[in-house]
C-alpha cells in the first residue's frame, strides 16, 4: 500500500491549490485511477491532497500529473511518500487529527470517512484499503471520544470564527499575537475602541450552509451573540433550517454577495466553487461608497477570492495558511498529548497490518488455509495472530508456505 501526500507541512497554498479536487473532480479522478490500479482512495481537503493506492506507484504519479496539468517533477518536489506500515501509520495519524495544521481537530475524521465512502461507492476500494480505512476510522473515533487531544476541539473553522470576531470588535485591527483560547484580545494588543463599536458588527459568510461555512457561522454565533451574521447560499435554505436556535443569522441568495460585502466588517468565503466568489473590480465598485477596513478570510482550496482583492483600499485578505499562525499555541499545548498517544497508535497500526497480511494470505493461498483447517493449524494461526507483532506474524505466514504446506 502506498500514499502520495501533498500537504500543509512543506507545500505552500498556491501549490496545494493546483492539486485540490472539487467533489466532482475527486469522483472523476477516482474513476480514472481505479481503471489503472488495484485500489485507490482520494482525499482532498483545504490542507492536503492524498492518494492511497495498492500498486503501480509511477503510473499513479503520471496520472496525477496529467490530471492536474503539472510536471511529475512538481509532484516529486513537494510530495511526502509512504509505503506499507508507514503508509497505514500516516493514514491513522491523519484520521486522528495528529497530522493536521490544527492538531487534534476533529473535522478531518468526517473528511477521511467521506473519501473512503466515495471510493467504496465507485468500486475503487479493494480489500487492503477497506481494512486500512476501517481501522483508521475506528482509531480516530477512539481518539475523538476518549483522548485529551480533542477535548475542547479547535479547528480551522473555530480559529477563523475567533479571528472574525476579534477583527469586528476591535475596529478592523488584526490580532496575530493572541492566545487562541481567548474569545477576545487583551487591551494591550489593540487600540482602544468605544463601547458602541465593541458591541456591534457585521460578518458575511459565503457558503454558509456548507461543511466549513456552517461550522464558522455557528462558532461566531456562540462567541458573539451581538454580532449580526449573514450567510449566502445558492440553495434556498432558511436560517432556521440550518442554524436553528441562533437568532442573529439570516440567509441571503449568493447573487447578493457584493452588496452584502459592502455592509460587512468581515467576509469569509468557504465554498467548493471552481470560480472566484469575489474579484477585485466588482468588489471595488461595490464598496467605494462605504469606507472602512474589511477582513477577507479565504478558507477554500482552491482559493475562493481573487488575490488582487487585497489591492482594494481598506481590504485585508488572508488565506488558509494564515490560520497556521493562529494555531501555533493550540499545537504546542496538544503536542505532548499527541506524542504520548503515539505508542498506542502504533499498536493499532500493527493490528491493522496483521489483518491485511492475514486477508492477503487467505486470498492468495486459500488452499493452504483449507488444509490447515483440517488440523489444529488454523487455530494456532489465529492464536498467534493475537499474540505476535505484525512483522513476526508475517514471517510466520511466509514460513507456513516455505514449509511446503501448499503441497
Amino acid at each position: 500500500m502506498f500514499c502520495i501526500s501533498i500537504n500543509h507541512k512543506n507545500t505552500p497554498a498556491d501549490v496545494r491549490e493546483r492539486f485540490a479536487f472539487t467533489t466532482k473532480g475527486q469522483r472523476q479522478f477516482t474513476e480514472r485511477l481505479k481503471a489503472e490500479v488495484g485500489g485507490c482512495v482520494v482525499l482532498s481537503t483545504c490542507n492536503r491532497m492524498e492518494i492511497y493506492f495498492t500498486d503501480k506507484y509511477e503510473q499513479v504519479e503520471k496520472l496525477l500529473a496529467n490530471d492536474r496539468n503539472v510536471p511529475v517533477s512538481l509532484i516529486r518536489r513537494y510530495s511526502m511518500n509512504y509505503e506499507g506500515f508507514q503508509c497505514v501509520l500516516h493514514l491513522c495519524r491523519v484520521a486522528c487529527g495528529m497530522d493536521s495544521m490544527v492538531l487534534g481537530e476533529v473535522e478531518i475524521i468526517h473528511q477521511v470517512k467521506s473519501a473512503y465512502l466515495v471510493a467504496k461507492e465507485l468500486g475503487a476500494c479493494d480489500g487492503e484499503l477497506n481494512i486500512a480505512f476501517q481501522g483508521a476510522l475506528a482509531a480516530a473515533k477512539a481518539v475523538a471520544t476518549e483522548s485529551d487531544a480533542t477535548r475542547l476541539p479547535i479547528s480551522v473553522g473555530t480559529l477563523s470564527a475567533r479571528e472574525a470576531v476579534n477583527f469586528t470588535r476591535n475596529g478592523g485591527i488584526e490580532n496575530t499575537c493572541r492566545d487562541v483560547r481567548s474569545d477576545v484580545v487583551s487591551s494591550s494588543q489593540v487600540e482602544s475602541v468605544d463601547a458602541e463599536k465593541a458591541n456591534t458588527g457585521h460578518i458575511l459568510v459565503v457558503g454558509a450552509t456548507g461543511k466549513i461555512g456552517s461550522i464558522v457561522v455557528k462558532d461566531i454565533a456562540d462567541l458573539a451573540p451581538d454580532i449580526e451574521i449573514t450567510g449566502t447560499s445558492r440553495s434556498h435554505h432558511s436560517a432556521d433550517e440550518v442554524f436553528g436556535r441562533h437568532q442573529q443569522i439570516r440567509i441571503e441568495d449568493y447573487s447578493r454577495r457584493y452588496e452584502l460585502a459592502a455592509w460587512a466588517d468581515v467576509i469569509i468565503s468557504a465554498t467548493a466553487s471552481p470560480h472566484y466568489t469575489f474579484v477585485r473590480d466588482e468588489l471595488a465598485e461595490a464598496v467605494k461608497m462605504h469606507h472602512k477596513r474589511r477582513l477577507f478570510l479565504d478558507l477554500a482550496m482552491p482559493k475562493d477570492i481573487d488575490p488582487s482583492v487585497s489591492e482594494v483600499d481598506g481590504c485585508v485578505l488572508r488565506d488558509i495558511d494564515y490560520i497556521r499562525t493562529l494555531s501555533r499555541e493550540n499545537n504546542e499545548n496538544r503536542a505532548k498529548t499527541i506524542t504520548e498517544m503515539e505508542p498506542w497508535l502504533i499498536s493499532q497500526v500493527d493490528e491493522i497490518m496483521k489483518n491485511i497480511a492475514f486477508s492477503r494470505f487467505n486470498r492468495e493461498h486459500g488452499d493452504v488455509m483449507a488444509q490447515l483447517k483440517t488440523t489444529d493449524g488454523a487455530k494456532l494461526v489465529y492464536k498467534l495472530k493475537g499474540q505476535l507483532e505484525y512483522e513476526a506474524f508475517e514471517k510466520m505466514l511466509d514460513s507456513i508456505l516455505t514449509a511446503g504446506c501448499e503441497n
